[in-house]
C-alpha cells in the first residue's frame, strides 16, 4: 500500500482552500492557515471550539446527526463585531456507519472569492426575481392559492387539486355554483404552473355576441369586413400563446363556435378570419361552468365530443353549505379588504353573528357572503360586526323598495357614447331611489348599497340637490 509522507498531507491540506476538521461533537480539531487567515482566527483560539460557537451557520452538527453532506452559507463573527460571509461544505467521515469526525471545505481558495461569488449570485438572482416580476405583472393573472380561503378538508382537497392541474398541461373543466369562486381556482392554476410568466387571458363566453365569436377567439386580417382594424387583429388564443385562456360560462358557447373550438383543441392551430394560413398556437385551456354540461347534452345543447376534450382535469368546487366551518376566516377575510375599501377600521365579528352566518343556506355562496358583508358594515357604528347589525341588514333588505322596475330606467340618449349612457342610469336610478326613499340620504346609501361618503359624492357628481 502507497503511503503518503505526512509532509505531502499537510501541503494538500493547506494548498487546497480553507478547510477545517471537527471531531464527532463539532468541536475543532483542526484549521489549516488558510482557515486562520481568512476568519481571522488563531488555531489556539478555534481548537476544543464548538464550531456553532464562532461560525453563523455552520453545518457541522447538523452533518454530524444527519451523517449527510451539507453545503451552506455562514457568517464568520469578528472581533470587531463585523462578519464575513462565505459557502463551506460539511462532510461527516463515517466508519461502520458511526461518525469520526466532519471534514469542512470550501472550493474557493479564499473569503474573498466566496465573497465575489455570491455578490454575482445575488446579482443574477435580483435581475430574475426583477424580470419574472415584470413578467407576472404583465401575464393577466391576479390570484394565487393564497387567494383561496379556508382549511376545511375540503378547500384542502380543492388546493391539491389545483396543483396537480398546475403540473399538467392537459384541459381543466371547473364546476360549481354561481358565485363558488371558479375564476380565482383558474387564476391558480395557471400561477402555480411553469406558464406563469406568459399570458392569462379571459374570455366570457356568456358576453360576446355569436356573430363576433370567431374575430375575438381567432382574430382576423386587415380588410375582412367593415371597420376591420389596420393590419388585422390577434385573437384571443394568439394572445394566450405560451400562457393559458380561460373560458368563463363555456356552457354560454354558441353551437356554431363549439366545433371550431374542438378543432383548435385537437390540431392546436387557428386561422384568423380572412385567412387560410394556420397559425400554430400553444395555449392551455381552462374553463368553468356553473351548470352540468351533462344535462346541456342531452338536451342537445352542447357537444358530447368537445365536453370530453374539455373535461381532462375535473375540478369541482364545493359550495359554502358543504363548507361552514371556513365561514370565520372568510368574513374575517372578507371585511380586511372591505376596511381598505371602504376605509373602515372594523376588527372582526361576533360569535353569534358567525353562528348566523353559518345557518344561511348561501345560494349565491362567497359572493353573497362578501355583498351581505359589505351591507353589514354600511349599518355598524361598531368596531366589530355582530348579529344586530345583520339583523338591521336583513330588515333593510325586506324594505327595499320593490316598486322600481327595471323598465322604469329608461332614457333617450340611445346615440351618446357607453360611458355617458352609463352616468345617464346612474344618475337616474339615484333621483329614482331618492324620492322612494322621501329623500332620506342614510336610506338611500343603504338601498343603492353603498356608503353615505359614496353617495355625497355622486350628488354631488350629478348636481343633485
Amino acid at each position: 500500500m502507497l503511503k503518503i509522507p505526512k509532509e505531502c498531507i499537510e501541503l494538500i491540506f493547506e494548498q487546497s482552500g480553507i478547510i477545517a476538521i471537527t471531531d464527532e461533537n463539532a468541536k475543532y480539531i483542526y484549521v489549516n492557515k488558510r482557515w486562520q487567515q481568512d476568519t481571522g482566527i488563531l488555531e489556539s483560539e478555534a481548537i476544543g471550539k464548538y464550531a456553532c460557537d464562532l461560525i453563523d451557520g455552520s453545518r457541522a452538527m447538523a452533518a454530524i446527526q444527519s451523517k449527510k453532506s451539507y453545503t451552506a452559507d455562514y457568517f464568520i463573527r469578528k472581533k470587531d463585531g463585523s462578519s464575513l460571509p462565505g459557502i463551506m461544505t460539511y462532510k461527516p467521515i463515517l466508519k461502520n456507519n458511526e461518525v469520526l469526525c466532519c471534514f469542512i471545505f470550501s472550493s474557493f481558495l479564499s473569503i474573498d472569492q466566496a465573497y465575489h461569488f455570491l455578490e454575482k449570485i445575488e446579482t443574477i438572482n435580483a435581475q430574475y426575481e426583477f424580470l419574472k416580476s415584470e413578467m407576472l405583472k404583465r401575464n393577466g393573472a391576479k390570484y394565487s392559492l393564497e387567494d383561496i380561503i379556508g382549511k376545511s378538508d375540503a378547500i384542502k382537497k380543492l388546493k391539491e387539486q389545483i396543483y396537480q392541474a398546475g403540473s399538467s398541461d392537459s384541459t381543466v373543466l371547473i364546476s360549481g355554483e354561481t358565485g363558488t369562486g371558479k375564476e380565482i381556482v383558474a387564476h391558480s392554476i395557471h400561477s402555480c404552473s411553469l406558464r406563469n410568466i406568459f399570458p392569462f387571458v379571459k374570455v366570457n363566453c356568456s358576453a360576446i355576441p355569436p356573430s363576433l365569436m370567431e374575430s375575438e377567439f381567432f382574430g382576423y386580417e386587415e380588410g375582412t369586413f367593415t371597420g376591420a382594424k389596420k393590419g388585422g387583429r390577434r385573437g384571443k388564443f394568439e394572445k394566450a400563446h405560451l400562457g393559458s385562456i380561460f373560458l368563463d360560462e363555456i356552457n354560454q358557447l354558441d353551437l356554431s363556435m363549439q366545433p371550431k373550438l374542438l378543432r383548435v383543441l385537437q390540431e392546436k392551430e387557428i386561422e384568423r378570419l380572412g385567412s387560410s394560413e394556420s397559425i400554430s398556437i400553444d395555449s392551455r385551456v381552462i374553463a368553468a361552468t356553473n351548470v352540468s354540461l351533462e344535462e346541456m347534452i342531452k338536451n342537445n345543447k352542447f357537444r358530447e365530443d368537445l365536453y370530453y376534450r374539455l373535461n381532462i382535469i375535473n375540478i369541482f368546487i364545493p359550495s359554502i353549505r358543504d363548507r361552514s366551518e371556513d365561514i370565520p376566516l372568510l368574513a374575517n377575510n372578507i371585511i380586511s379588504k372591505l376596511n381598505i375599501k371602504m376605509g373602515r377600521e372594523i376588527e372582526g365579528i361576533s360569535r353569534e353573528a358567525l353562528e348566523y352566518l353559518k345557518q344561511r343556506n348561501w345560494p349565491g355562496n362567497v359572493r353573497e357572503l362578501q355583498n351581505i358583508i359589505e351591507r353589514a358594515i354600511n349599518v355598524s357604528w361598531k368596531n366589530e360586526l355582530n348579529l344586530e347589525d345583520f339583523k338591521k341588514e336583513e330588515k333593510l333588505e325586506a324594505e327595499r323598495p320593490r316598486d322600481i322596475k327595471r323598465e322604469e330606467f329608461t332614457y333617450n340618449d340611445i346615440d351618446k357614447p357607453l360611458t355617458e349612457r352609463k352616468r345617464s342610469l346612474e344618475k337616474e336610478a339615484i333621483l329614482k331611489t331618492l324620492k322612494s326613499c322621501n329623500n332620506n340620504k342614510s336610506k338611500t346609501a343603504k338601498v343603492l348599497g353603498i356608503s353615505r361618503t359614496l353617495l355625497y359624492q355622486k350628488l354631488e357628481k350629478y348636481k343633485i340637490s
